[in-house]
């Protein structure tokens, strides 16, 4: 059985897959960094940045949000109906 997760999308990564929002399929069991890594083979360009290959976890680099949490570690459990939002951190000051 396949769930789905929301994926919202902002700033260059909106830009690469040229849309603001996918639905992805995702198997029972799936984690967040295979999801991370399922859209970087999809749509390439940004989204292959969005894993620090040193750690394996989300880059500092990067905003990855899920159901409204901020996350770094990429091996938490996506379930149907999940939201995940992808942008870049906004500093100021």
């Amino acid at each position: 059985m396949t769930a789905q997760v929301r994926v919202l999308l902002h700033a260059m990564f909106k830009d690469a897959a040229g849309k603001r929002e996918i639905t992805q399929e995702v198997s029972p069991n799936l984690t967040l960094g295979d999801v991370l890594r399922q859209l970087a083979q999809t749509y390439g360009k940004d989204f292959n940045d969005i894993l620090d290959p040193k750690t394996g976890q989300i880059s500092t680099d990067t905003l990855v949000m899920l159901n409204g949490q901020s996350m770094r570690k990429t091996n938490v459990r996506v379930n149907d109906g999940d939201v995940i939002m992808i942008s870049v951190p906004i500093g100021g000051g």
